[in-house]
């Protein structure tokens, strides 16, 4: 079996400032080639399979390319295309992957040689609202029986349909409807209970002129973006650190939500306790912290964020920076200190492709996975945590 450091598809990067050491998958499989949105880990346990999105400027879209680490060999699969960066998921026992699109969800194995296999076809409700995307995020339930969808319709003009797909016969039941003009997303199914799934009111839309907003406050004052559905219809909110919340995931006991909070990481832990904050990170000049995840045990976590370029703090495809904190001795240390600007991509004609690092745990939390430009590309990234939690020691 290969690895990072024996692959011939990786070279290793230094930092010049941290000397942090990551690999950088250098082949040029497809022009841009980034990890999974964090949420997902783009593999399995076993580390043979490394999945990645794969782009073709200036064609729109994502599909999905493979690298088997026991061949060595790199497959892209153009039919995995999906409208969005968010919707695909790998299934941590047998490495196949799983992805939704307008046409519906569907599986392939990562072997070449196999047909995907469409598991559900959309909602006739859903489709006669145009319904764009069989889920923004993808997650399993408990058992492993389900999945959680989030099926979106243009711009959020008709709402959002919020249920579970099962996976042995592709039936969909609809757990919540939003009315028209709230778009949720982010679906992610409780790692520990089956009955709730937590989704991101992420904005609102004014229907009149087709522009999307913000999402207002609630009567009572609070920001509703941490939403959480139960099978049963009902429906809670989530009130967050700063009144403000972004990039949002479970814990993996199910007990924890963790969120972004401007600078912040904070934790929600359910129940009637008040978010509290984990740790402040600022991003000198940048636009707050963008995304972070944690390892199992919630003692370290990840985090990236944007640098000031071009004169604004954050644009698509900016500037970024990835770190990683130890929440047992409270130091911070630097992954990779600047991406740098890629592909010529400017404010005025910013990337498409959403290209910020997404750093997450992988492979039993002893690697992260994150997207670099460091090599003159997009390109995934992978980073040991032994050298991390070296450098952040009491």
């Amino acid at each position: 079996m290969f690895t990072p450091q024996t692959s011939k598809h990786f070279t290793e990067y230094v930092d010049p400032q941290s000397r942090m050491v990551s690999y950088v998958l250098t082949t040029p499989a497809a022009p841009v080639q980034q990890n999974f949105y964090f949420v997902n880990a783009c593999c399995e346990p076993t580390r043979r399979y490394l999945w990645f999105y794969c782009a073709y400027p200036p064609a729109p879209g994502h599909c999905v390319g493979v690298l088997d680490f026991e061949t060595d060999e790199i497959h892209v699969f153009p039919e995995t295309g999906t409208e969005s960066i968010a919707s695909c998921l790998v299934d941590d026992r047998t490495g196949n992957l799983y992805w939704g699109s307008s046409l519906g969800l569907f599986m392939r194995t990562p072997n070449p040689a196999d047909a995907p296999v469409r598991i559900a076809k959309l909602p006739e409700a859903a489709a006669a609202r145009l319904g764009r995307s069989m889920g923004t995020h993808l997650t399993f339930s408990p058992d492993r029986r389900e999945l959680a969808v989030d099926i979106q319709t243009p711009n959020g003009t008709y709402g959002s349909f919020i249920g579970t797909v099962r996976l042995d016969d592709g039936v969909f039941t609809q757990w919540y409807r939003t009315e028209d003009g709230v778009p949720y997303n982010h679906a992610q199914f409780c790692p520990t209970d089956a009955d709730t799934i937590m989704v991101a009111h992420e904005g609102s839309v004014n229907i009149a002129a087709g522009r999307r907003m913000s999402p207002a406050l609630t009567p009572e004052g609070i920001y509703p973006r941490i939403q959480l559905i139960h099978r049963d219809g009902s429906r809670e909110m989530r009130r967050p650190l700063n009144n403000y919340a972004t990039h949002e995931w479970w814990a993996a006991d199910g007990k924890s939500i963790y969120y972004c909070s401007k600078n912040h990481i904070a934790q929600d832990r359910l129940g009637d306790h008040e978010a509290e904050s984990v740790c402040y990170i600022p991003i000198e000049g940048g636009n707050g912290t963008w995304h972070a995840h944690c390892t199992r045990d919630e003692r370290f976590f990840t985090v990236d964020g944007s640098w000031p370029s071009m004169g604004l703090s954050w644009w698509r495809g900016c500037e970024s920076t990835v770190r990683f904190y130890n929440r047992d001795t409270g130091r911070l240390c630097t992954i990779l200190t600047r991406n740098p600007v890629a592909n010529g991509w400017t404010p005025q004609d910013p990337c498409p492709y959403h290209i910020d690092p997404h750093p997450r745990f992988i492979w039993d939390d002893q690697w992260i996975s994150f997207t670099s430009t460091v090599s003159g590309r997009v390109s995934i990234t992978l980073s040991p945590t032994d050298q991390l939690k070296d450098a952040t020691r009491a």
